[in-house]
């Protein structure tokens, strides 16, 4: 059996769950971007991160804000997380697909849980006589719930 986060959580009849490891994205910009759209639908969600890809709406930074400038409308600092919010929407989308093939309605699934981990530490290739460079990955699980099953 494949190990998660949520092994004592996820039942199949009523939870949709969606792994991705080894994204080339920012956990700092994951994690804030999970906590801005914990709790919402999967529909709101999509919503808002293509707004944020558009550079339309920022994602408030609670935890690291180095740099992170005052938005209008926010009480912390803001960014607009553009790469990492490309590759969640992607994974979203996966998950409205998932709701269709288990036959769920995807207006009542909500985004429970939202978990960023580190992922492989990459060795980009360099030319003759230079070190290699480490760049770094994402963990991704998303997490979410049928309401009223």
């Amino acid at each position: 059996m494949m190990t998660h986060p949520f092994n004592n959580v996820y039942e199949k009849d009523k939870h949709l769950l969606v792994i991705s490891h080894n994204r080339r994205i920012s956990m700092k910009d994951a994690r804030e971007i999970g906590n801005a759209i914990k709790g919402k639908s999967l529909t709101n969600a999509i919503n808002f991160l293509e707004r944020v890809i558009k550079l339309k709406q920022p994602v408030e930074f609670r935890r690291y804000t180095e740099g992170a400038g005052h938005k209008k409308g926010l009480k912390h600092g803001g960014r607009y997380p553009v790469n990492a919010s490309k590759e969640i929407v992607k994974l979203l989308r996966a998950m409205v697909k998932n709701a269709e093939y288990k036959g769920f309605d995807v207006e009542n699934v909500y985004i429970k849980y939202f978990v960023v981990s580190k992922g492989f530490r990459f060795y980009r290739p360099r030319r003759i006589r230079f070190r290699p460079q480490k760049s770094k990955s994402t963990n991704v699980y998303i997490l979410g719930e049928v309401k009223g099953r």
